[in-house]
């Protein structure tokens, strides 16, 4: 009976096709009851069906199998509609989300046919009721992924034939109609498009005849030509090849950018060769050559250690030629460093090191700066001045101390002077209290508020111009000294409105020369001689000790108008707080102890006294005086606010608060000791927000009388305003609520118009004697974007004077996808230029691009666009 029942199962099967349907397949396993044996498939742990060859059984209907494994391992699978497995005729049919993992491959599809016989797998994507494609196979093996409209895959050769292939590539995206895959990943294409546009139907590429995908290596082409919108351009290429960067990147040449300057000629810019030394350190070097003669060479280095530092380094050096060979030929060496060094903050806490060097020779940007292809360095052409700083500081933690070195340099392009500090040293004691307790207890006494701290410097300085910055000359007159400072105070208070500080300041300077000053008279008028000064290179110390006494107090007032009487004011009360300031501050003369001036008497009889270490060294005479000095310091601040009704009615509603006056301010110092007009001018200030503005105002006042020739004479007088300088600016967000808008020319309906606006005024009031002289500047900037692919920035400003627009700076972009168009352009003022690009966005194929320009020194030639 047995038997019986075997037999008649298999007629069965036989008869029906030998078809089982597996609707959902349960979650632990699914069993067939064929011949003899039974088909047990299998869940791995993430859900997901599996079998190998060994769960296929062999009954007399069945071919004989070999005794070896045809899979190495279990192949996993699963389908969101149905699985159909075959098993006379070894087959698997899976349907709707297919999936197949075996070992490192994974393919997904819409329909899935596996052969166990012959180890192929087929797969295809499916249709919609509409007719639409769907499911697309995807196959991953690795690092490599491509997909295509339906493709088969043979286990054991590891081979594939692909009908239409779409394989990314590094930034590339490649489609063919027919592929051929190898074992070891490489894909010939028989005719295809290679592009960086990622839509499905690309608008340009180059159209190749024949390819070779290397993955992670490169794609190598026969005969191609260029395709823009389908339609094919005469850009013929025999050969070629597109490297991948998708893994790291990779050391090739940099083809240079072909231009042409009315001033320079034909020129070949921005070409070279990139180092991709490693993930850490890369290099390149780029070159520019001109027709004319004029020609520049420019190193780029970048690094980087993570959780420790990162820098970046570009050393340039150029030639520019100008006028005609045999007339008026010139030629000038240019030169320009760029060094930034950043610490990272997790890498010391205690030990800094940063740079920031921006150094060239002064006509270097007015010569090179518009061969960097951007007319945002317009702004470096009108900057006369940069700086260069490098810096390392050094602390002990728990101690109060701190050590730090530094070179500074300032350089100013108009005339070419330079002034460089180094090497600076600097050692730092915190501020400590000496005798107070670890551990405070009951009322501290007057000695814990001693506080103690010391200062030490060394400074070298130079000044000179960039042409002979370090020749014997300028270096014999190098500033340098070393100072240190030792302030000791201490403060307390008096009927709690007088605070008192008392405090001493020794300080000590090391000189390496001191002058000596001499009258040598007129061999024919002894009254019209000169004053001769003599320096003495000598190593000497200078100290002196400074006690000073001051007293201030700083008390507020409030005045309150309050209206919260009237049931239907808005106003409910108007505060303004007025906080006056007196200071008082004593100087003794303590210059017989400290005595480093001398005097000399000219032919006239007059005594002349100077200080010995008058402009030596980096530091100024200890004793500045040889008098008494003290001053008091006066001034009143105050601000404004009013108190407004809430406009909600609930019992809950508060009152708020609007500033009218942020800060109102007037100072002046009145010196004890001065001979005449003890008291400054009064210096005010006031600042407030307006509508959205802020309004900031400062000026100065002149208390004394102006004789006719409109000098000041020492006797108080009506108060003149001599200075009177008011600036606000207003910014314009973003509006929200604009309207939208349609745009039918473009790839969507409505758009909102993303923009802002900023202004900034400023007006200058200057009253020398009895002449006033006004100055306006109004600087405005603002972005707008028209719709999602157009954009525009600009910057200008306004000349009051010529009553017309000054300097202007706009850019206009378009973004096309995979291409992007620029127009940037200065319609006025000496950086006159114009810049236009378009070009493809992908770096793979960035020297794809067309670029026109007109450069400043071309206008200067022609005068015209």
């Amino acid at each position: 009976m047995k038997n019986i029942a075997y037999f008649f199962v298999l007629f069965v099967w036989i008869n029906v096709g030998a078809v089982v349907a597996q609707e959902a397949p349960p979650a632990d396993s699914l069993a067939i009851a064929v011949g003899v044996d039974t088909l047990a498939l299998q869940v791995d742990s993430l859900g997901m069906n599996t079998f190998s060859d060994d769960d296929f059984p062999v009954d007399s209907v069945s071919v004989v199998l070999t005794k070896e494994p045809m899979f190495s391992s279990r192949i996993k699978y699963k389908a969101a509609d149905s699985v159909k497995f075959i098993i006379p005729n070894r087959r698997a049919y899976m349907y709707k989300e297919t999936q197949i993992n075996y070992e490192n491959i994974e393919l997904k599809a819409f329909v899935t046919e596996f052969d166990m016989a012959s180890k192929i797998v087929y797969a295809k994507g499916g249709r919609d009721s509409l007719n639409h494609y769907l499911e697309s196979p995807e196959f991953k093996q690795g690092s490599q992924e491509f997909k295509a409209d339906s493709m088969s895959y043979n286990f054991d050769s590891q081979k594939a034939i692909i009908h239409r292939i779409i394989t990314i590539q590094g930034e590339g995206h490649l489609q063919a109609v027919k592929a051929k895959r190898y074992p070891d990943g490489h894909i010939d294409l028989g005719g295809g498009i290679y592009t960086t546009c990622d839509a499905d139907h690309p608008h340009f590429g180059l159209r190749l005849s024949k390819a070779k995908v290397m993955p992670g290596d490169k794609v190598v082409f026969g005969p191609a030509h260029m395709e823009l919108l389908d339609i094919p351009l005469p850009l013929i290429l025999p050969f070629g090849f597109f490297p991948q960067t998708n893994k790291e990147a990779m050391s090739g040449i940099i083809p240079p950018s072909v231009g042409m300057e009315m001033s320079r000629g034909l020129s070949l810019t921005d070409g070279g060769y990139y180092f991709a030394f490693n993930d850490h350190f890369d290099a390149q070097i780029i070159g520019d050559i001109y027709s004319t003669g004029t020609w520049r060479t420019k190193l780029t280095s970048r690094y980087l250690k993570r959780y420790k530092f990162s820098g970046d380094l570009t050393l340039s050096y150029g030639v520019s030629v100008s006028g005609e060979k045999g007339l008026d030929l010139t030629k000038r060496k240019d030169y320009s460093i760029q060094w930034t060094h950043r610490q990272d903050a997790k890498a010391n806490p205690n030990r800094t090191f940063q740079s920031s060097v921006n150094y060239s020779s002064s006509s270097y940007d007015k010569q090179f700066n518009f061969t960097n292809q951007n007319l945002n360095s317009q702004n470096s052409i009108f900057n006369n001045t940069k700086t260069s700083s490098i810096s390392f500081t050094q602390k002990w933690p728990n101690t109060p101390f701190r050590f730090s070195t530094n070179m500074r340099a300032n350089q100013s392009s108009s005339n070419g002077v330079v002034n460089i500090d180094f090497p600076n040293f600097t050692f730092n004691m915190e501020r400590i209290y000496p005798f107070r307790k670890k551990e405070s207890v009951g009322k501290a006494k007057w000695y814990e508020d001693i506080a103690l701290q010391y200062d030490a410097s060394l400074q070298n300085t130079l000044t000179a111009h960039e042409d002979d910055i370090f020749n014997e000359k300028n270096l014999q007159n190098m500033k340098n000294g070393f100072q240190h400072k030792i302030p000791f105070s201490i403060n307390f208070k008096v009927l709690k409105f007088f605070n008192i500080t008392p405090s001493m300041n020794y300080t000590g300077v090391l000189y390496t020369s001191q002058i000596k000053r001499t009258f040598v008279p007129d061999s024919i008028d002894a009254t019209k001689g000169k004053a001769v000064t003599d320096t003495i290179r000598v190593l000497s110390y200078a100290h002196a000790v400074s006690p000073t006494l001051s007293v201030s107090m700083n008390p507020k007032f409030y005045l309150t108008n309050d209206y919260s009487h009237r049931p239907n004011s808005k106003l409910l009360a108007i505060r303004t707080v007025i906080s006056p300031t007196v200071g008082v501050s004593y100087v003794p003369d303590l210059s017989r102890f400290f005595d480093y001036y001398d005097e000399y008497i000219d032919g006239n009889g007059k005594v002349n006294e100077y200080s010995i270490y008058q402009g030596q060294g980096a530091y100024s005479t200890p004793t500045t005086s040889r008098r008494q000095s003290g001053t008091v310091n006066l001034g009143i601040n105050g601000n404004v606010e009013a108190k407004l009704r809430s406009t909600d009615t609930t019992s809950n509603a508060q009152s708020r608060k609007v500033k009218i006056l942020n800060n109102i301010s007037a100072t002046s110092r009145y010196d004890i000791f001065r001979d005449t007009m003890k008291l400054d001018p009064i210096s005010l200030s006031a600042n407030t927000t307006l509508l959205g503005m802020n309004l900031t105002m400062n000026g100065t006042v002149n208390p004394y009388k102006l004789t006719q020739a409109g000098t000041r004479i020492n006797e108080f007088g009506k108060p003149q305003l001599t200075r009177l300088n008011f600036s606000t600016g207003l910014s314009l967000p973003l509006n929200k609520n604009d309207a939208k808008k349609e745009a039918s020319n473009e790839d969507y309906t409505y758009f909102d118009v993303p923009w802002n606006l900023s202004f900034n005024y400023n007006l200058g009031y200057i009253k020398e004697a009895f002449d006033a002289k006004f100055t306006q500047t109004l600087s405005f900037s603002g972005n707008i974007n028209f719709t999602a692919k157009w954009s525009m920035n600009f910057t200008s400003s306004y000349d009051f004077k010529a009553k017309k627009i000054a300097a202007m700076q706009a850019n206009l972009t378009r973004d096309l996808h995979c291409w992007q168009m620029s127009f940037s352009f200065s319609p006025f003022g000496p950086a006159k230029s114009y810049f236009f690009k378009i070009n493809v966005k992908s770096t793979t194929l960035q020297d794809l691009k067309y670029e026109k320009r007109k450069n400043p020194g071309d206008f200067q030639r022609t005068g015209t666009w």
